[in-house]
């Protein structure tokens, strides 16, 4: 309803003076808006130094990445942020990196209450307040004490950091074995093998020469402008495998990945092909992406071609950058989502349930709102707990001047939210979107999670050179959700309703863009209730928890042999 005034008049008798009427404002209409900005209400105070210096040099805007984990096991989610700082050195051969002088920022540690109100807690976290320049993280339990760790790329010596449970950390790279001084973006703990421990995928970019930098753009003032990863040769991915007990070797030749070289800045594990393990899905930038399929006991084979991955449907490259995976038009497998540049549109690939994907963008509606801004970090999250997956995406230019070349373009840029429509099919969602669409943002990052424990996703928003973000979701408020946690990383999770109907999705952590979402599952079953969990860890046998019948709450996992114990909070 619109706001207005209502005028009452009344007819007056003859000979009297009409009633004055006070003039009465119509109700407020109720907002639509499905989140709300939390930002300055919950203490994230964050801003990302991205180190920006007159040459322009590519990796100053790349970053940053962000974790949401619980590292001091209170049950809530805590947040990550990775800082950049003045921008390093180069050293005396195209590669390496020199770290300036004097104090650098850290990443920093910000604890949650449970009701999304955060505490820095960088002083106390120990190793956690790295001063890299770093890119984006990954978290699991890598040396099996039962504390999450961290794992974090930078332009520079990449970081293991070793949780203790408190919201502490101490250095673990060296006595780990893993070595990486190259500029490596996404990260990414899997269970490879199969044999219950956390191996990781890096992803190398490019080669830079930071000593020498090239000169991109027009040579008039204010006209540089960063130089396009086509201008950088790229590097290899790596694979690291693990011995159970946090000590990993490089695995890269004999895995069968040795030609990784994409200039990658997305990894995706899923099991596409439903044959019980963990295949990966590789973003790279501006050339093709990978699919390596999963052959069993930590060997890898080239999917690409097989699969239809490599190119968008027009059989082009894409600057792929920010990924995501779900059964988005609930046929029981798993479709792949990834953000490109402009001019280029992002890309829905839909799984015809044999490992085989279309390029569906136009069809489900994703193309024309997404040609004209460059996509970075996306989430599929079911936000309105109607059943469905929706889809978040959050935009902004990596070019800072890029308004002096075209007309219309922007360095910072709307974050897009779209409702699916129970088909697959998607609605953007403009006004409803509130303050996450109407402010422009320099993102990258987007992670969802249950921030504030009211059982919906909730979003962080990280910028390139710019404060990071809290959207609280407020569309769900009391509607009745399911809320599974403890599950395996990276778990295919169907849940089976009193009526018969099931339900896919799949265990975090989701990476977005250079960074983790929260781990649990977050969903509806509308006009039903769960009463089974079948879940199937990487590699692993499925695992039935039976349940009694539950329309709203949550339900903790706990291991129990080669089962599962449920404990149920019903809401």
């Amino acid at each position: 309803m619109k706001r207005g005034i209502v005028l009452l008049l009344a007819l007056a008798g003859c000979g009297e003076s009409p009633t004055p009427q006070i003039p009465q404002p119509a109700p407020a209409a109720k907002s639509t808006a499905w989140f709300v900005d939390a930002t300055e209400t919950s203490g994230l105070a964050f801003t990302h130094d991205a180190g920006l210096s007159p040459e322009k040099h590519l990796p100053e805007t790349m970053g940053a990445g962000a974790v949401l984990f619980d590292c001091d096991e209170d049950g809530d989610l805590d947040l990550y942020l990775l800082q950049g700082g003045p921008m390093r050195g180069g050293g005396a051969e195209p590669g390496t990196f020199v770290e300036p002088d004097g104090l650098l920022p850290t990443n920093r540690l910000f604890l949650n209450d449970g009701k999304a109100h955060f505490t820095d807690a960088t002083s106390r976290s120990g190793a956690a307040a790295h001063s890299g320049y770093a890119m984006g993280a990954t978290t699991g339990d890598v040396n099996g004490d039962g504390h999450l760790d961290l794992y974090v790329t930078n332009l520079g010596e990449d970081v293991l950091l070793l949780g203790d449970g408190k919201g502490s950390f101490r250095d673990g790279t060296r006595e780990s074995g893993l070595s990486d001084g190259r500029w490596t973006t996404a990260a990414m703990l899997f269970d490879a093998e199969g044999d219950g421990d956390l191996d990781l995928y890096v992803t190398g970019y490019v080669l830079v020469d930071l000593a020498h930098p090239l000169w991109c753009g027009e040579r008039k003032d204010g006209w540089r402008s960063a130089c396009h990863p086509d201008a950088y040769p790229a590097l290899q991915d790596r694979l690291w495998i693990n011995d159970g007990r946090g000590v990993f070797r490089d695995a890269t030749a004999s895995s069968g990945i040795e030609a990784s070289f994409g200039k990658g800045l997305g990894i995706v594990p899923c099991d596409i092909d439903a044959d019980g393990d963990l295949d990966l899905y590789i973003a790279n930038d501006s050339t093709e992406n990978f699919l390596w399929r999963n052959e069993g006991a930590g060997m890898f084979a080239d999917g690409t071609l097989r699969s239809r991955l490599g190119f968008d449907g027009n059989g082009m490259t894409e600057a792929g950058m920010g990924l995501a995976s779900g059964d988005v038009d609930e046929d029981g497998d798993f479709d792949l989502f990834v953000t490109n540049f402009d001019d280029e549109s992002n890309t829905l690939y839909r799984n015809d349930g044999r490992g085989r994907f279309d390029d569906v963008t136009l069809e489900v509606r994703l193309e024309a709102p997404s040609r004209m801004p460059v996509g970075f970090g996306t989430v599929f999250e079911d936000f309105d707990l109607d059943g469905d997956l929706d889809l978040a995406v959050t935009n902004g230019h990596i070019i800072d001047n890029i308004h002096l070349y075209h007309d219309g373009k922007t360095h910072a840029q709307r974050s897009q939210l779209f409702a699916n429509d129970g088909t697959g099919r998607f609605d953007e969602l403009l006004a409803e979107a509130g303050p996450l669409g109407a402010t422009p943002f320099v993102g990258r990052g987007f992670y969802a999670g249950d921030l504030d424990g009211d059982g919906d996703a909730d979003l962080v928003l990280t910028q390139c050179g710019g404060p990071a973000r809290l959207f609280q979701n407020v569309r769900a408020d009391g509607a009745p959700s399911l809320v599974i946690s403890g599950l395996p990383e990276h778990a295919r999770v169907e849940l089976v309703g009193k009526s018969g109907k099931r339900k896919l999705r799949v265990a975090g952590p989701q990476p977005s863009y250079f960074g983790a979402c929260g781990p649990d599952v977050i969903t509806a079953l509308p006009g039903d209730e769960l009463v089974e969990l079948r879940i199937r860890p990487a590699s692993k046998p499925e695992v039935t928890v039976r349940l009694e019948p539950l329309r709203s709450g949550r339900v903790e996992l706990v291991r129990e042999g080669d089962g599962f114990a449920a404990k149920v909070t019903r809401r």
